[in-house]
């Protein structure tokens, strides 16, 4: 047992700060200010449901548990830790390790059509961690940050808790609407401000689905270019696309000026492995590495996907989950469409995790209670802006990739009864 007794000499001190809630004070101002007090799953929250004896989850953005390559996984463990056991096994360097980060260039510069190289890449906890650490170095208080308006919940409580002014532009089926944010910078310039960020998930966004139209793109660029401010381009889902090809990113449109590109490989391989990267010019990594405290994250971890992707398995893994996760997709849009038909509005996803469905006369936390009931676990839309359900009142995110295939026919007419409870219907 552990004696707790105050140190001779320090009773006084100790008496003062037990009787004191000062460190309570501040934890809560800190806790008011990035809006916590909310259950956090990658920043969404969501009312438990009653027992349901078959529950569908629709909630957070995790890979189809059947997809994930364990065995691969397994094997470059195994290989890492026999070749390389005494550098594998201890602390690597802040940056990444090295061998990650050159086949992280290798791969991107080949997606992206861009040259690449090592200097490019910091190696993060995933793609919010990346985020984190760009707003570590960039943001001050006084400073201003535009984000979509909704956007995802985990990024704006990272966000906030750097205390900038927030301006929230609206986006519409293509998009931010990049006009309004050009509207947005004339008015904090007047004001004597300045936009240091913009925050943008241009592809498969988070929550709604959409993708940015390459025109946008440009525009957006010209337009951040001119004002100087940041992008922060969020490419979590860019490479979870349906079509023959993905769309073209910010960073590749801007030949790597004036964006940063936070990506991750929870998506495309597993949210357990809580590894990320930044991509961006050598002189804004080294800017970032200035601020990172953290002492870097897990050369096991590193050394284990760089020995996976060196393999080529990423790119053929990737390859194969495209179609279940686009097949996912059609069913659950065919099975709305056939049952919820009076009951909804939504725009089919090119891409990503994720349906945005507006609940046509009835409030979404209505049908999120009364969907409950039915075993469908998914969030309201308020939770993806600002001011919650200030902004929204309409909308409901659908995760579409954890589910099976024979989950995801039953989600429209269970849905369709939660609806008609919602609505007082028989």
């Amino acid at each position: 047992m552990v004696d707790t007794t105050p140190t001779a000499g320090l009773d006084e001190a100790a008496l003062r700060w037990q009787g004191s809630d000062v460190l309570l004070g501040l934890l809560a101002e800190g806790a008011l200010a990035v809006g916590a007090g909310s259950p956090t799953d990658a920043g969404v929250a969501w009312t438990l449901p009653p027992v349901h004896p078959d529950p569908i989850e629709l909630a957070g953005g995790i890979p189809d548990p059947a997809t994930l390559p364990v065995n691969d996984l397994r094997d470059s463990f195994d290989r890492v830790l026999a070749s390389t056991p005494t550098e594998t096994l201890r602390y690597g360097g802040v940056q990444g390790f090295d061998g990650l980060r050159a086949v992280l260039a290798e791969r991107q510069s080949r997606l992206e059509g861009i040259q690449l190289g090592p200097e490019n890449f910091l190696i993060n906890n995933g793609g919010a961690g990346g985020i984190s650490t760009i707003c570590d170095a960039v943001l001050n208080p006084s400073d201003v940050v535009i984000v979509e308006k909704p956007s995802f919940s985990g990024t704006l409580r990272t966000i906030r808790g750097h205390r900038p002014e927030i301006v929230p532009v609206p986006m519409d089926e293509h998009g931010v609407q990049v006009g309004r944010i050009a509207e947005a910078m004339e008015r904090v310039e007047a004001a004597g401000k300045r936009v240091k960020l913009v925050y943008i998930i241009p592809d498969f966004h988070n929550p709604t689905g959409t993708t940015l139209t390459t025109e946008r793109k440009a525009e957006l660029i010209r337009l951040c270019a001119e004002h100087q401010a940041l992008i922060i381009e969020d490419a979590a889902y860019a490479e979870i696309f349906f079509g023959t090809e993905a769309p073209a990113s910010l960073y590749a449109m801007a030949g790597g000026q004036g964006v940063l590109k936070a990506a991750t490989f929870s998506k495309v391989i597993a949210t357990g492995l809580r590894l990320g990267w930044v991509q961006g010019r050598a002189d804004y990594i080294n800017a970032l590495i200035n601020v990172r405290f953290d002492m870097g994250n897990s050369p096991v971890l590193q050394r284990a996907v760089a020995d996976y992707m060196e393999s080529g398995k990423l790119d053929a893994h990737v390859k194969e989950m495209r179609p279940i996760y686009a097949q996912k997709c059609e069913t659950i849009c065919r099975s709305l469409e056939e049952h919820c038909g009076p009951y909804v509005r939504f725009q089919r996803p090119a891409g990503g995790f994720f349906l945005w469905a507006e609940c046509i006369g009835v409030s979404a936390q209505d049908v999120v209670r009364e969907a409950a009931k039915e075993g469908l676990i998914f969030p309201v839309g308020s939770l993806f802006f600002l001011d919650g359900e200030r902004d929204d009142t309409e909308h409901i995110r659908l995760a579409f990739v954890t589910a099976t295939l024979e989950q995801l026919e039953k989600v429209g007419p269970r849905l369709s009864r939660a609806f008609q409870r919602a609505l007082g219907e028989r």
